[in-house]
């Protein structure tokens, strides 16, 4: 099978699944896949303190990888400032 196609099946998440394809249909299946969760990732990162922009490339390069990560490690902690939860005018 051609390399470029199990690279963007593994990327993709489709290898998971034991999908044996002709390369051209696993190519254009994980590229289809891709384009659709970059920007379902995109918008979870973004709602976890994320770039966008940046999970948005990483969600079409990575495709299921990327959304995982994004959907499983913690959100990145908001910048401490005078009106946010945290602070306190107490002190």
């Amino acid at each position: 099978m051609n390399p470029l196609a199990i690279l963007l099946g593994w990327t993709s998440g489709i290898a998971l699944m034991r999908l044996h394809r002709d390369a051209a249909t696993m190519i254009g299946t994980a590229l289809a896949v891709d384009a659709a969760l970059a920007p379902i990732t995109a918008i979870a990162a973004v709602r976890r303190g994320r770039s966008g922009a940046l999970w948005t490339i990483l969600g079409f390069a990575l495709g299921a990888w990327a959304l995982a990560f994004v959907l499983i490690f913690k959100p990145r902690a908001a910048a401490e400032g005078p009106n946010s939860p945290g602070a306190s005018d107490a002190a």
